[in-house]
C-alpha cells in the first residue's frame, strides 16, 4: 500500500528525534559509554526525547537561522550541554570529552545541508571552525561513530559544491553572519526517509516540498509497503501532527561576539523585522 502525508519541520523534527533514539548504536553507547547531543534545533528534540521530559529546544543551538538571518545564540542564553555517560546525564560542553571517547560511542551533530549522495553541510561562524573544528578530525582519527539527524527541508543540490563556496574572509557582503561551511561525504545521515525505514521498514520518497500559511518548509512524503506497516507507520504521524514551532530566541546584536553586518548594533538600529 502507497499513503502520502505531510509533515512541518517541527513534525520532521520530531520523527527524527524519535527515529534516533531508537537506533540500536545510540541506545548502546547512551547505556555503555558516552552518547555525546552536539547542539542544533533537531538535536534539541533529541535530548527531549533521551530525557523523557519537555525543555527549550530553541536554546540547544549554536548557530541557527531565524528571522531570515543567519545567526549564532551567544553562550549567555544557551541551554545546559546534555550528554550521557552510562545512563547518566553528564552537563559539560562536548568538547571536554573527546579526549574520554572509546569504541562504541556516538556524537550527533547538527547539519545545515544535505544531499542526495548523503553529504552533508555544516555552517561555521567560528573562526576554529565550531564543534566541527573540534570534533570532526579527532573523530576520523579515533574512528567514532557519528551520526548527523537533519531534516529533507535543507535538501540541496550538491553539498561538495556549496563548500567549496563562502567562508568569513571570502565574503564581500552578507546581511547576517559571516560563515563557512564543511563538508562530510562519509557520516551516517538520519533525514525523515531514514527515520520511517528504521521505525517501520517502509520505504520512503520525497514527493514534494513547500508551503504556506504555517506549513513553509514542509516535506510531502510517500511511502510503500505491506499494509500493516503502512498503517502502523500513519498512526504514527498522526499522533505527531500539530507538533508546535520552535520559536526563535536571540540575544542582543550589541555584545555578540559572531562576526556579522549587524554586530554591535543598538536594538533601536536594528531592521524592524530583526528587533
Amino acid at each position: 500500500m502507497e499513503a502520502l502525508f505531510t509533515l512541518t519541520p517541527s513534525e520532521s523534527k520530531r520523527l527524527i528525534a524519535k527515529a534516533v533514539v531508537a537506533m540500536p548504536e545510540v541506545q548502546k553507547a547512551r547505556k555503555d559509554g558516552y552518547l555525546i547531543v552536539g547542539r542544533g534545533s533537531t538535536n534539541g528534540y533529541i535530548v527531549e526525547e533521551l530525557l523523557g521530559t519537555a525543555m527549550e529546544k530553541e536554546r540547544y543551538v549554536a548557530g541557527q537561522v531565524i528571522r531570515g538571518v543567519l545567526c549564532a545564540l551567544d553562550q549567555p542564553f544557551r541551554g545546559r550541554p546534555v550528554s550521557f555517560h552510562r545512563g547518566k546525564v553528564v552537563e559539560v560542553e562536548p568538547g571536554t570529552l573527546i579526549e574520554k571517547l572509546g569504541p562504541g560511542d556516538v556524537v550527533l551533530k547538527g547539519a545545515n545541508a544535505v544531499d542526495r549522495d548523503g553529504a552533508v553541510g555544516v555552517i561555521m561562524a567560528s573562526p576554529v571552525g565550531g564543534t566541527m573544528g573540534q570534533f570532526y578530525m579527532a573523530m576520523k582519527a579515533q574512528g567514532i561513530a557519528m551520526i548527523f539527524p537533519v531534516g529533507l527541508e535543507k535538501l540541496v543540490p550538491s553539498v561538495p559544491e556549496a563548500a567549496q563556496w563562502a567562508g568569513r574572509l571570502a565574503l564581500g557582503r552578507t546581511i547576517g553572519a559571516r560563515v563557512g561551511m564543511a563538508c562530510v561525504a562519509d557520516g551516517t545521515v538520519v533525514t525523515e526517509l531514514e527515520a520511517l525505514d528504521g521505525l517501520f521498514g517502509v520505504d520512503a520518497v520525497h514527493f514534494a516540498s513547500g508551503g504556506y500559511g504555517g506549513a513553509e518548509g514542509s516535506v510531502i512524503l510517500l511511502v510503500d509497503g505491506p499494509d500493516d506497516r503502512v498503517n502502523a507507520c500513519l498512526d504514527f504521524i498522526e499522533g505527531i501532527k500539530g507538533e508546535p514551532p520552535l520559536r526563535g530566541v536571540k540575544g542582543p546584536c550589541k555584545t555578540c561576539p559572531v562576526l556579522c553586518s549587524f554586530q554591535g548594533k543598538e536594538e533601536t538600529d536594528l531592521p524592524h523585522w530583526l528587533r
